[in-house]
């Protein structure tokens, strides 16, 4: 348990530590945005975890963001909703809901749950705020950051407690 918690811990010095570019550690935290407010087991999150694989993202800034966001999806879910629904009930739409969801794979998205779809939608409209400031955040502060934590050797001081977690 102990162990998991120091590798975390790493992986969020890592970040500022490892000289991972601020778009990649955004487009990372972007993803993982999308990934952590989305009910798991549905393969729209397969989808965008493969997003995460394939390109060239920060993984522990998606793995960060993701579990961020999946604390907080708890309090978004009823907004989600509300989306989905609104989206699931457009008359001009549902003809094409229903020859999507007909095809073989489409089922397996859950994109006809109010909560996915509406999960979905509010992940993509706030996908580029959250890419921008990441960004931002990252642009102007990771040098700074990055040399206080050479300073205090906060990475040598995280792997020597995560060694002896290992040994316990």
């Amino acid at each position: 348990m102990g162990q998991s918690i120091f590798a975390t811990l790493r992986s969020a010095v890592g970040l500022f530590t490892g000289g991972g570019s601020p778009r990649a550690i955004a487009f990372g935290a972007a993803v993982g945005m999308m990934i952590g407010m989305l009910p798991k087991g549905n393969l729209t999150v397969m989808v965008l975890s493969f997003v995460v694989l394939a390109t060239h993202t920060n993984l522990a800034a998606a793995g960060l963001s993701g579990a961020l966001f999946t604390w907080a999806a708890r309090w978004t879910d009823p907004l989600a909703h509300r989306i989905g629904s609104a989206i699931l009930s457009q008359p001009a739409w549902q003809k094409d809901f229903a020859r999507l969801y007909d095809l073989p794979v489409v089922p397996w998205t859950a994109l006809n749950n109010t909560v996915v779809l509406g999960s979905l939608a509010l992940g993509l409209v706030l996908f580029y705020p959250i890419y921008h400031l990441t960004w931002e955040a990252f642009n102007r502060h990771q040098t700074k950051i990055a040399a206080k934590l050479k300073d205090y050797q906060v990475d040598k001081v995280l792997a020597g407690a995560e060694t002896v977690a290992r040994r316990v």
